[in-house]
């Protein structure tokens, strides 16, 4: 099977039998979306919650709501139909308590929910929040993800 990593502000999209992974989420978000029709994913590991204006359409996998845009101009460029798929999220944690980060985190989660389903994308499950960091990978065979968090914790959503 192969591995295709997805860094910071990046996003991929494959077929299975691949494999998506993306380590160091802290309050940065894994976005997925799935089609289980046609055993295609994609994964986006963003870091800031809105492209204001647009500005940064170079890097659309930087924001969660270009990059879920992106994800599906792409998916749809590969005969995915929008209404077969479905979306996970993973990380968007609160790493350094406080307020430091002005909630990143946590406005990165909301942004992926409400552009999902602006585009009527469910979100079958999430393991977001919290204050530990999370690796992610994504199986397209199956849709599942497995989240590891930074103390050892491994959870299959």
């Amino acid at each position: 099977m192969d591995s295709v990593a997805v860094g910071i502000s990046e996003y991929a999209i494959e077929k299975a039998p691949a494999k998506i992974i993306t380590y160091g989420l802290g309050s940065c978000l894994a976005i997925t979306l799935y089609s289980n029709k046609d055993l295609i994913g994609s994964m986006a590991h963003v870091m800031l919650p809105v492209a204001f204006g647009g500005n940064d359409v170079l890097v659309p996998g930087k924001y969660a709501d270009t990059a879920v845009l992106a994800m599906l101009k792409g998916m749809n460029g590969m005969g995915v139909n929008p209404q077969d798929l479905v979306a996970k999220l993973a990380g968007g944690a609160e790493m350094f308590p406080g307020g430091i980060t002005r909630r990143i985190g946590a406005r990165n989660a909301l942004s992926a929910r409400k552009t999902l389903g602006f585009y009527g994308i469910k979100i079958l499950s999430e393991d977001a929040g919290g204050n530990l960091g999370r690796s992610v990978e994504f199986f397209l065979d199956s849709g599942d993800l497995l989240v590891r968090t930074l103390k050892g914790a491994v959870v299959r959503i």
